[in-house]
């Protein structure tokens, strides 16, 4: 399990690059992949900027990432306000999962839920409204997950990710 969490510095780029591609490599073919790829999504833009904004998470072990999520109020076509969400509450009280994942050598220790229960226990402290996201229908691991965490499905939609057609979910958790 995690010894800390914490917020990534700019110290932690190149790590992060890595741990998120290698996840992206290890979920090719397994029930996890939902269609990220190496250097493409996440990319390292991406981390960068919410590393500069304190919205990505990490989880460590012993100095080693064994999960990362970033948190913040960013919208994408699977979390945009015209969907039909549970809570009506302006943006910037809805937090934004994007891309929690945990290193494959942790999976089954628990250390997903337990960043994500993290999140939202920020989220609570900040009184926010609601939590938000969107998974693969097909990476029903993480679905599970969620829901068993109290993430409510809202709408099923094919969205592009990253150039790619999937099947998603959009997940609520009010809090």
């Amino acid at each position: 399990m995690a010894d800390i969490f914490r917020k990534a510095t700019p110290n932690d780029l190149s790590k992060l690059i890595s741990f998120y591609g290698e996840i992206s490599d290890a979920m090719i073919g397994t029930p996890f992949d939902c269609r990220w790829r190496r250097g493409d999504h996440p990319d390292g833009k991406m981390l960068a900027d919410a590393i500069g904004e304190g919205a990505l998470t990490i989880a460590e072990d012993g100095g080693a990432i064994a999960a990362a999520v970033i948190a913040n109020h960013d919208l994408d076509g699977a979390t945009g306000p015209e969907l039909p969400w549970q809570v009506d509450c302006p943006q910037e009280k809805a937090v934004i999962i994007h891309v929690l994942a945990a290193n494959p050598a942790y999976r089954g220790t628990g250390i997903a839920r337990q960043l994500l229960l993290h999140v939202i226990d920020e989220a609570r402290a900040a009184d926010m409204a609601s939590v938000r996201l969107s998974a693969a229908l097909n990476n029903t691991p993480a679905v599970k997950l969620y829901e068993s965490c109290g993430f409510i499905r809202i709408i099923e939609s094919r969205q592009f990710w990253g150039g790619v057609m999937v099947d998603a979910v959009s997940l609520e958790l009010p809090l």
